[in-house]
């Protein structure tokens, strides 16, 4: 009997142990895109990358009201904004450019909510692709709709290869946060997106811009606050280059 009491307690220890270990890991928000307005859908590459740096995905729900998504994001340790759609230039006061900019008017109240609530509660934000391009808005920036008619150049931001693999250079600011993450000062990216930063908000600091001019890369303009914004798709690249788990795991840090 005596062994036996012994053995449970050695079991209940470890159990312990590993329980009160996981609960260290960060629970982090990430926003997904949707298949109409009922069915929530995010790549893979998203969540692995999360996992794979010691934090635990949530996939944030459809809310009603931005209360429900305060509510939410004050349960998290950080949020993830990602890539997708382009944003409806009504947000930012204009009118749709072309045929081009397509939106998805559900997905912008869904992230908009959220972005809201996480600069709110002042938890970490890592916005990705169409991420960095909402909060931009969020926080009263603007956006070019149609890059390669308001700034064409010789880049083709939409890239036709494997988007594990990059295609163009930025030059990234020394001492910025992507540059202390990543340890330099030019990368190489991928790309995917047809809209970017045109206008950026005061409240941010750009921090990387591609070789055209275009923004791809910012952090918050507010000591304390922790923001990174990034043009391209990182979670892609970190499937060939253990490299950018880097900038996954600083953003895991931040939330811890």
């Amino acid at each position: 009997m005596r062994t036996l009491k012994l053995v449970f307690l050695v079991i209940l220890t470890i159990s312990s142990s590993v329980f009160a270990e996981a609960r260290k890991k960060p629970l982090i928000g990430v926003a997904p895109g949707y298949n109409g307005s009922m069915v929530s859908t995010i790549g893979r590459a998203y969540t692995d990358a999360i996992i794979r740096s010691g934090g635990i995905p949530f996939i944030l729900p459809q809310v009603n009201n931005p209360a429900e998504a305060e509510e939410i994001v004050g349960r998290l340790d950080g949020v993830m904004l990602t890539g997708g759609a382009d944003l409806d230039p009504a947000h930012y006061g204009e009118s749709i450019l072309n045929a081009t900019v397509e939106i998805d008017a559900h997905r912008d109240t869904m992230d908009i909510y959220y972005a809201e609530a996480a600069l709110s509660k002042g938890v970490p934000i890592l916005a990705i692709c169409r991420g960095e391009q909402i909060l931009n808005v969020v926080l009263g920036g603007s956006l070019y709709q149609d890059l390669p008619t308001q700034k064409p150049s010789g880049i083709a931001h939409r890239q036709k290869t494997d988007s594990r693999f990059p295609t163009h250079s930025i030059t990234v600011e020394e001492g910025s946060l992507l540059n202390k993450i990543m340890g330099e000062t030019s990368l190489m990216v991928n790309t995917s997106h047809h809209q970017a930063v045109k206008t950026p908000s005061d409240m941010i600091k750009v921090i990387a811009y591609s070789p055209d001019g275009v923004v791809e890369a910012y952090q918050s303009a507010i000591k304390g606050q922790w923001i990174l914004a990034v043009q391209f798709h990182p979670e892609q690249l970190v499937r060939a280059d253990d490299n950018w788990l880097a900038l996954f795991k600083a953003f895991v840090k931040a939330c811890r």
